[in-house]
């Protein structure tokens, strides 16, 4: 069936079948630091029901609520991060290029209902079932989560709901035209994504504000300024979070030492590291890893 989302790489999710490019996932909020994921982009469009509980997502600086029941679109290259409200928070989420829905209406000529995907608008959306399309989209996810892959056609069957998911969606987005959007915000969306970039190809070695905001040719106000209005985080709070969710994903599924992971993930003092991670994930490094044991990929 669906496996384990580990969105600390989410961004760099590669798809077992190029020609069916589409993947799904179980987010089980708990296993994350606080019910949190960090913040993090990728150029697949992503759509999450919640199955259980209920959680807060900040896309491209804007806040969204998804009650149990509920679900949310967020577009190709959102910069986004979420939060469990309450424990158990479980959600189902599906990832998928872009480009295959293009391709497919272009074959079709109806092209014009790809636009939303081709201009990366709306950011997101939440869906609800209080509206048919919104009811029709949550029915939709529903059956793909409780179908077996194993099925014969699974392809099909996730091809015949994304359609009638993506012709639901495009009837509940907002009217809004392409020169509506703030170019300001969508500059600095376009920075923060080459910022984030940067970290997550330098986060082993030591990182300055300088460095960062120089990857996206800013100043370091504006450095900062990015980083509060799309991640709520200082630029050097995001890399200590990043280095502590890849550290973690180390512990989950490597044998390599603490001492290891500690300068692999870019800390240069064990005790520092330590003292980090036991603030963030509330246990030490050796607790954090008999707690969810070894699991290997």
């Amino acid at each position: 069936m669906q496996y384990i989302a580990n969105h600390a790489v989410m961004e760099n999710l590669r798809h077992t079948n190029q020609l069916f490019p589409i993947s799904e996932f179980v987010d089980q909020f708990d296993r994350f630091s606080q019910g949190s994921f960090p913040t993090h982009w990728h150029p697949e469009m992503e759509i999450q029901i919640i199955l259980k509980g209920s959680a807060e997502y900040i896309v491209n600086g804007e806040t969204y609520l998804v009650s149990e029941g509920s679900a949310i679109y967020i577009g190709p290259e959102a910069v986004h991060m979420a939060t469990a409200l309450s424990a158990h928070t479980v959600g189902y989420d599906i990832v998928l290029l872009p480009q295959f829905l293009i391709s497919l209406m272009q074959t079709a000529q109806c092209e014009q209902f790809a636009v939303p995907l081709a201009i990366h608008r709306p950011a997101a959306q939440v869906i609800s079932p209080e509206s048919k399309e919104g009811n029709v989209i949550l029915e939709s996810l529903k059956r793909m989560y409780y179908t077996e892959s194993s099925h014969y056609g699974y392809e099909l069957f996730l091809m015949e709901n994304l359609l009638a998911i993506w012709r639901n969606l495009i009837m509940i987005f907002p009217k809004d035209s392409e020169g509506t959007y703030d170019n300001g915000k969508v500059l600095r969306e376009k920075r923060m994504k080459d910022m984030l970039g940067y970290i997550q190809k330098n986060y082993p070695n030591a990182i300055t504000i300088t460095d960062i905001a120089a990857s996206a040719n800013i100043s370091k106000s504006e450095c900062f300024r990015c980083f509060a209005e799309l991640s709520q985080l200082s630029p050097i709070e995001y890399v200590n979070q990043y280095r502590l969710t890849q550290a973690a994903q180390l512990l989950r599924t490597t044998a390599q030492s603490v001492s290891d992971i500690c300068y692999l993930t870019g800390f240069n003092s064990s005790s520092y590291f330590t003292k980090k991670f036991k603030d963030y994930y509330k246990m030490t490094p050796k607790e954090y890893r008999s707690h969810h044991g070894m699991r290997h990929s």
